[in-house]
């Protein structure tokens, strides 16, 4: 029998070895409680984090889907979806050809034709321009209009959004302050939008001209009084009272190159893509808005994108400035950028000269900081007509220097 030399070890010797035998099983353990952990660990940790990710975005979503629009709540940048989700992401419904029941009645009539068309400028839409219409059976009567047409390029989106903009025009433009339509063009390509042509025709254009001392010696239209620039400024605030009032609607963008002047000194209001979007989605499209010129906002738009009926409220103070300077730029010595800071430490710019103490009044409370203390246009209505009343209708306004649209442009940031 080969002999057994263990049980001859010394017992210390014994003992060493049952030891490392118990501290290697212990080593295995550890080392195995040390890979379950690092693997448990992370596994548990991402489990939760998915779970916490999950229950915020359901609360989200529950929220969102309870959530309806508050006619009194403002519109901020964060309700907003962007352009493309607006555009791009729109169902197109109304396929040139078909009929659409808001619009068939307003189809121009397909014996009637355009004639002497010239392109004014490029809209957000498409060309922008100023022809005649005519009539079949007419033989030398022509209506004068301005059609804005759709691009030929435009995604079906686009094409939605401008079939929209023209039932905006049918079921909300309704006040003798907002442009209207005419008719429309829905059936063939290029869509098309047509209204009246206005004469002298854009605010800011006709305030350059009242500058010149030989045209109003000429035209008695160019003669601007403070009766009638508190005249035009009612009339603008009651568009806006009917937009924010009756529709719960934001114009977005209000200044002398977004209204209308006719020859006996009525005015309407246009440019109103934005308020157009709203209707529709009912929410302020973002990218849009944000390129409002900055002069033209208010703080806190400037601040947090938030546009509501105030924000109009301050751009109606800024137009009121446009009018009695006869169509001076804003904050003509201040740039764009340095507009928030100024506004934070209460910078309001200073009474022009030809500006009386009432309507200086008007701006400063259009331009009050807190959204909440500037007055409805319902409240600047009351007062513009009192204020009207006691208005000098003989002394003209007058500038020194002729308007420079170079100059102006570089100044405000709008291209005209």
């Amino acid at each position: 029998m080969t002999p057994v030399y263990v049980s001859h070890m010394p017992i210390s010797v014994l003992m060493s070895m049952e030891s490392l035998q118990i501290l290697s099983n212990n080593s295995t353990w550890e080392l195995y409680q040390n890979e379950f952990g690092v693997i448990t660990i992370p596994a548990l940790l991402s489990a939760s984090t998915i779970l916490v990710v999950f229950i915020i975005l359901w609360k989200t979503l529950r929220k969102g889907s309870k959530k309806r629009t508050d006619p009194s709540r403002t519109v901020t940048a964060d309700d907003t979806v962007p352009d493309w989700a607006v555009n791009e992401g729109a169902i197109y419904e109304n396929t040139p050809g078909l009929r659409d029941s808001v619009l068939e009645k307003w189809e121009l009539p397909s014996e009637w034709c355009i004639q002497d068309r010239v392109i004014l400028c490029m809209g957000h839409y498409g060309p922008i321009s100023r022809a005649h219409l005519k009539g079949e059976g007419i033989a030398n009567e022509k209506q004068e209009v301005v059609l804005k047409e759709l691009s030929e390029s435009a995604s079906p989106g686009e094409t939605q959004d401008f079939i929209d903009l023209m039932r905006f025009h049918v079921q909300v433009c309704n006040h003798d302050n907002l442009v209207k339509m005419l008719w429309c063009r829905t059936e063939t390509s290029p869509l098309c939008l047509v209204l009246k042509a206005v004469r002298p025709g854009n605010l800011l254009r006709f305030l350059w001209r009242s500058r010149e001392g030989g045209l109003t010696a000429k035209d008695p239209i160019y003669k601007i009084t403070e009766k009638q620039v508190y005249s035009m400024a009612t009339q603008v605030a009651s568009g806006l009272e009917y937009l924010s009032g009756l529709h719960n609607l934001v114009h977005g963008f209000v200044a002398a190159c977004n209204v209308l002047i006719h020859h006996d000194l009525s005015v309407q209001l246009c440019g109103l893509g934005l308020a157009a979007s709203m209707h529709r989605t009912g929410r302020m499209p973002a990218r849009r808005a944000a390129q409002v010129p900055i002069k033209w906002q208010s703080p806190e738009r400037l601040a947090e994108g938030s546009v509501s009926e105030k924000s109009d409220v301050w751009s109606f103070g800024i137009l009121l400035y446009e009018i009695v300077t006869l169509g001076a730029p804003p904050y003509p010595n201040t740039e764009p950028q340095d507009l928030l800071p100024k506004h934070q430490k209460t910078f309001h710019m200073e009474q022009p000269d030809q500006c009386t103490d009432s309507l200086y009044e008007v701006m400063r409370i259009c331009w009050r900081w807190d959204p909440s203390e500037r007055p409805s246009f319902t409240d600047l209505m009351k007062k513009l007509q009192n204020n009207m009343s006691r208005a000098d209708d003989m002394k003209l306004l007058t500038a020194t220097d002729s308007a420079n649209q170079s100059d102006y442009e570089q100044i405000t940031g709008i291209i005209l």
